[in-house]
């Protein structure tokens, strides 16, 4: 699970309202900034305020250098401030990822099964938001300047900037050492769109030399999206569910 959800990825580098750093960190790392890179993010942190829904069509590339395999996909997100999201693949194999707040649903039609991971119990609030570190689900739209400072050192990629025959900002986002982040990925690329203060593209490379490329368009906002399409998956009755549950007492999971 983890490459694909987390993946959109941004995947990491980013997402729909960031839990913000603390107030002196997040002062003295802005600081060091440089002032085109601080206007990009104030731009995108603007602009993500005000998305409410989204829906977006996502083109997927999973390049395993050491192995010289290029794996390609597509798909479709949606997403419901504040922590809501549905995305799925729709090429085969298909599959579907669905959180609604408290767990996380994976629909497998190749092998008739629906996975379960739980990430608050009944008895605890859901979470606040889709938040860097906090959920398997950031997302590369509305990230607060805050946050992606407090796990980035962040600057523009010029070269990849004047490669690009879409004229878009490029931004390098490298993990702070010390971070979760850090033991997985190297350096995250993002493309911006400055019509919208959006990114249209998202580059990760991993520890283990992975790239993975997620291009989104079709992006939408503020458009109606079903409360059905965060709701628990309906299965036929002759599938198998696997429930991981969040970690009780004795460390069981459940399967049905």
């Amino acid at each position: 699970m983890k490459r694909c959800v987390f993946l959109l990825t941004c995947t990491a580098a980013c997402l729909a309202c960031a839990a913000a750093a603390p107030a002196g960190e997040a002062a003295e790392a802005a600081k060091r900034l440089p002032a085109e890179v601080e206007r990009v993010l104030d731009r995108m942190e603007a602009a993500g305020k005000a998305i409410r829904t989204l829906r977006a069509r996502f083109d997927y590339e999973l390049n395993q250098t050491l192995y010289e395999d290029i794996r390609k996909r597509r798909g479709r997100l949606a997403y419901a401030a504040p922590n809501r999201l549905r995305f799925a693949f729709t090429d085969r194999p298909k599959e579907t990822f669905v959180f609604d707040g408290r767990s996380v649903y994976h629909v497998k039609p190749s092998t008739r099964q629906l996975i379960l991971w739980e990430m608050r119990t009944e008895e605890e609030p859901p979470v606040e938001t889709l938040a860097l570190g906090k959920t398997p689900f950031p997302l590369p739209f509305g990230q607060k300047k805050a946050a992606v400072l407090k796990h980035f050192r962040v600057r523009r990629h010029v070269e990849a900037e004047n490669k690009d025959p879409k004229k878009r900002t490029v931004l390098a986002l490298v993990p702070k050492k010390g971070t979760t982040l850090a033991q997985d990925y190297t350096r995250i690329l993002l493309w911006i769109d400055t019509g919208r203060w959006m990114p249209t593209r998202a580059r990760l490379l991993d520890t283990s030399e992975n790239i993975t490329t997620v291009d989104f368009h079709h992006i939408e906002t503020n458009v109606e999206v079903k409360d059905k399409a965060f709701a628990r998956p309906e299965v036929p009755d002759d599938w198998e569910v696997v429930e991981h549950r969040k970690a009780d007492a004795e460390g069981k999971q459940g399967q049905r």
